[in-house]
């Protein structure tokens, strides 16, 4: 009987290997230690008649062609995707809490973040280089205050939660009693973490394929915050030695050298958020007195939008409007209704085109349109504390879209603390804090924001689907989710409930999974 040689075969061509290992390879050998080959013969894969296996062996037998192959596809024919086969390990530290936040921007990454929730923290903090010898006096002192009200607060939250569970830990023992505290201590750590600076100290994980790890370095390179503008450089030195075909939009001296004839345009980078804002500043202003007038709104957002506490849901099936509003959002402070208000007045009087015209001026042939543009489906505005952020910004198969945190807004007291009695002196922080935001926005502009805390409130567009709305209420609406993303979760819930009651019968927590699968197929 003939030999059967067909079916499935799955063969292992790399996988992630630390750094430290591939030193020790031989150094006629240390070239080819690079995710570059991978990619490369993937790109190839869709044009060739070798088998893939050979197309991986070829690649890392001649890293130079590799890496040719790479700029051809990647820059000439612009397949970017190809360079989603490669991934880059990053541990990164003694990073702040707000740049934590530009880092994990990004869709396609992994991140692992040191968590305030299960780690009790030292008081480490980042020292904003922006800050004048006189104002970093005064944002130490600041800082301080915030860490004082942190460590007193911790051990009285731990004992009130003991207290309010002491007949189940009665019950304990063993592995079981000491799974029940820690998870009483993650309690009152999250808890008392609602004063701590977004200046803090933090370390994490992360995982960029090669467009994001490109995209993270063009973008954070023109970044407003100095930490931000730091970090690119450091990433960028990071993976430029070991993938320089990969990374080539990030500087424009390698792009030039691998593209004769051709420049690099890094002016969406420079200007399109910072031309949005103007934009949007100046079409606010012009139209200003309209959005003031009670029937104007009336006739505009009837049964379009509906509330629940601090989320909104925006229930329109308007794309242009939607993109519009969220541009309108995003780049200012000002709420969903006026946004959506605005969006609709340019639409009826034919400015909506030269609107998006102007918006995507800067776009050059390597761009990607703003983010905005992905708005549709279940779209929310959310007013939430940075703790519950923290939280949010994990759901990356949404499109999250963040105004700058506002002290405008109210903050978030955690219940816990105010049973401590806790929570006029935590509201005096976080006065304090807005009080030297206010003085340092001036100067500093988002530099500004190292001085609020974990218990200040931003506005933000959250667009999903139905589909990730319940992994969303799984993961955020179980018993074990941390209580103010649970809160935000439920009233998620309750809107998408509203406009879509068919297919959002079993959103809820896992915790109440069986329950709810019970209760609907009695019916």
């Amino acid at each position: 009987m003939r030999e059967k040689t067909g079916g499935i075969r799955v063969n292992l061509a790399g996988m992630n290997v630390p750094t430290e290992i591939l030193e020790f390879l031989p150094e006629s050998e240390k070239p080819k230690a690079t995710p570059e080959a991978i990619s490369a013969a993937y790109a190839k894969i869709s044009r060739s008649d070798k088998g893939v296996d050979e197309l991986v062996k070829e690649s890392i037998e001649n890293i130079a062609n590799a890496r040719k192959s790479n700029e051809a596809i990647i820059y000439g024919m612009g397949h970017h995707s190809v360079a989603d086969h490669v991934m880059f390990n990053l541990n990164i530290a003694g990073v702040s809490r707000l740049l934590a936040e530009s880092i994990e921007k990004r869709r396609l990454a992994g991140y692992t973040e040191k968590s305030q929730r299960y780690v009790k923290l030292d008081g480490d903090y980042v020292k904003p280089e922006e800050f004048s010898k006189k104002d970093m006096k005064k944002f130490e002192d600041l800082v301080a205050l915030q860490n004082d009200f942190y460590f007193n607060t911790y051990p009285k939250l731990l004992d009130l939660l003991k207290k309010k569970n002491a007949a189940e830990i009665s019950k304990l023992e063993g592995k079981h009693l000491e799974k029940f505290l820690q998870d009483i201590e993650g309690k009152a750590k999250e808890d008392a973490r609602y004063s701590l600076s977004l200046a803090t100290s933090t370390q994490l994980g992360c995982s960029y394929t090669g467009q994001t790890a490109e995209l993270a370095i063009r973008e954070l390179k023109y970044g407003k915050l100095a930490e931000e503008r730091e970090f690119a450089k450091l990433l960028y030195s990071a993976i430029v030695k070991k993938a320089p075909s990969i990374i080539q939009l990030t500087d424009p001296s390698l792009f030039a050298a691998h593209s004769p004839g051709k420049k690099l345009q890094d002016d969406s980078f420079k200007y399109t958020r910072l031309n949005l804002e103007k934009l949007v500043e100046k079409t606010f202003r012009k139209n200003r007195d309209r959005l003031s007038s009670f029937e104007f709104n009336q006739n505009r957002l009837d049964k379009k939008i509906i509330y629940e506490g601090d989320v909104t849901l925006l229930n329109s099936g308007n794309m242009d409007a939607n993109i519009i509003a969220a541009l309108l959002h995003s780049n200012s402070k000002e709420n969903i209704e006026h946004c959506y208000v605005l969006a609709n007045h340019l639409i009826e009087n034919n400015k909506a085109e030269d609107f998006i015209k102007q918006s995507m001026k800067y776009i050059g042939e390597f761009d990607k349109v703003p983010r905005e543009f992905e708005t549709g489906g279940l779209i929310y505005e959310i007013v939430l504390s940075a703790t519950s952020f923290a939280q949010l910004k994990r759901q990356r198969m949404g499109t999250l879209l963040m105004q700058d945190y506002n002290p405008e807004l109210s903050y978030t007291i955690p219940p816990n603390i105010a049973e401590i009695k806790a929570d006029k002196k935590l509201k005096k922080i976080c006065d304090k804090s807005s009080e030297l935001y206010y003085e340092f926005k001036k100067k500093y502009g988002k530099a500004a924001e190292y001085c609020l805390t974990n218990a200040h409130q931003r506005r933000v567009i959250f667009a999903t689907n139905m589909r990730e709305l319940y992994h969303i209420s799984r993961m955020r609406e179980d018993e074990h989710a941390q209580w103010d993303i649970r809160e935000k979760a439920k009233s998620m819930s309750r809107l998408a409930k509203q406009v879509a009651p068919a297919t959002s019968i079993l959103l809820g927590g896992k915790h109440e999974f069986g329950k709810i699968i019970g209760e609907v197929y009695r019916k």
